[in-house]
């Protein structure tokens, strides 16, 4: 009898399975790009060629910055684009970064503001043989415009600009105020510039509506099990945290070494912490993303997804196994430098290591560092915060920017499906949260995997018609906006 039932319970849930498999359909976008193509992308390729040439490199250390150079892109900008510096309203914050106001027609409604950073990260001299071409000529060649910068993010500060000058010639003015928003310190994170335009706006008691930064973007092939183009709008961003790990030992001649030396204490939690990842959750924002993209993957895929109430821990099992689905589930910790003895035959009296940490949305700073001495165990570290930033928020899929950028992308770039995103990076869009509730992290811009890498890395460059998408898609938002 009992195996009767059992037998029935089975066929039930099988057929519960089924049945919500089939269910599983989501949206079908189909859209194929209604959007004219837009003209004279030669010029716009100066324009980038122009901004990439100027040398704004942030460093760490910041005595390092040449900020004149800051300055002269400024003229740069002021060369290429004489309609915005006539009829915007140009404001100077913190000495190197910019605001420009472009006041509504009507101003019934909130203000949208577009964010891009100034600043780029530096090509290190070792480096620069395996670059094709020089990472600041801005070289046009075979369709595409090389260099630091042309994808992060002196691209969308150019077309951004560009889409604003060539509505300007249109005769376009918005219902209500359009901000352009350029800091100059995003690439290392300190407070000089973005952190510095959002104090103004809060001093000012001016409210955004809406803002657009970096972040996602139109995926070619870099979502897991995803075959088709998918337009990954960040809806928020992990936190971040910097922070060195130290442990002490018996200093003296390496000829007589203790069982456990300093350094390799710490070689022990660094292992420790590799095995003992900190646990997994399946936040929303991110159930939501899979919701989206599942109907549109394999069918084992489909069937997990449309099933979590009995597969989630298989699913989070095998989608873990991916270095990016890993990093999407759990807040993440990597080790990233050590130091130890000043000679081979010196034990160290200390040894230390570098940690970074991706914080995932529900965590802290504080759970990363208990995380670390619970790992520990009995063995005393000492644990110094060199740089840190909590999660951001979650800005509402539900609100009217959202949906604006979810309809404007399969405009622009035709067949591309929609789904909210949570930032890996860090950005500069989290300094606006006490002005804005509604902050979309996407670069309008169709990249692979491959492309993605020379973020950061070797032969930057970007495509005539990713410039042509990228000034596109922000004129064709702006005019929804206005």
């Amino acid at each position: 009898m009992i195996g009767y039932v059992l037998l029935a319970l089975l066929l039930m849930a099988l057929v519960l399975i089924l049945v919500r498999t089939l269910r599983f359909t989501g949206e079908n976008p189909q859209v194929e790009s209604v959007v004219e193509e837009a003209e004279n992308i030669e010029g716009l390729a100066r324009k980038l060629q122009d901004a990439i040439q100027i040398k704004t490199v942030s460093y760490v250390n910041k005595s390092d910055i040449d900020y004149e150079k800051f300055l002269d892109f400024h003229q740069v900008l002021e060369q290429d684009f004489p309609l915005i510096h006539k009829e915007l309203d140009k404001k100077v914050i913190n000495e190197y970064s910019l605001l420009y106001k472009w006041e509504g027609s009507e101003r019934t409604g909130l203000p949208s503001l577009f964010m891009a950073h100034q600043d780029v990260v530096p090509v290190s001299e070792k480096n620069m043989s395996d670059w094709e071409e020089d990472p600041f000529s801005g070289t046009i060649k075979d369709g595409y415009v090389w260099g630091r910068g042309s994808l992060d993010t002196k691209n969308t500060l150019i077309c951004s600009m560009e889409a604003v000058e060539r509505l300007l010639e249109e005769g376009f003015r918005p219902k209500n105020d359009i901000y352009l928003a350029y800091g100059h310190d995003e690439e290392i994170q300190s407070n000089d510039g973005a952190y510095q335009i959002a104090k103004y706006l809060e001093d000012q008691d001016i409210r955004i509506g809406f803002i657009m930064d970096e972040g996602g973007i139109v995926s070619l092939d870099s979502v897991p099990g995803m075959d088709q183009a998918v337009g990954l709008i960040g809806i928020g961003e992990k936190g971040s945290l910097d922070l060195k790990v130290t442990m002490g030992g018996e200093e003296g001649h390496s000829s007589m070494p203790p069982r456990h030396t300093a350094l390799g204490r710490i070689s022990q939690l660094v292992a420790d912490l590799e095995n003992n990842p900190m646990p997994m959750k399946l936040l929303k924002p991110v159930e939501d993303f899979l919701m989206t993209i599942g109907p549109k993957m394999g069918l084992v895929n489909r069937i997990i997804l449309a099933n979590l109430w009995i597969f989630k821990p298989l699913f989070m099992m095998v989608f873990s196994k991916s270095n990016s689905g890993n990093a999407m589930l759990r807040t993440t910790l990597s080790a990233t430098m050590s130091e130890g003895s000043p000679a081979p035959n010196v034990l160290p009296k200390t040894a230390s290591v570098t940690f970074n940490s991706r914080i995932g949305l529900g965590d802290s700073v504080a759970y990363v560092i208990s995380h670390i001495k619970k790992t520990a165990g009995k063995h005393p570290v000492q644990i110094d915060i060199i740089e840190s930033k909590e999660p951001s928020k979650i800005s509402s899929t539900d609100s009217e920017g959202f949906r604006l950028i979810k309809e404007t992308v399969p405009e622009v770039f035709g067949h591309v499906l929609v789904a909210p995103y949570v930032v890996m990076a860090a950005t500069d869009a989290y300094k606006y949260e006490k002005v804005c509730d509604h902050i979309y992290r996407f670069a309008p811009v169709k990249l692979s995997q491959d492309q993605l890498d020379t973020i950061h890395g070797t032969n930057e460059k970007i495509s005539f018609k990713n410039l042509e998408r990228c000034m596109t898609f922000y004129k064709t938002l702006m005019t929804k906006l206005g």
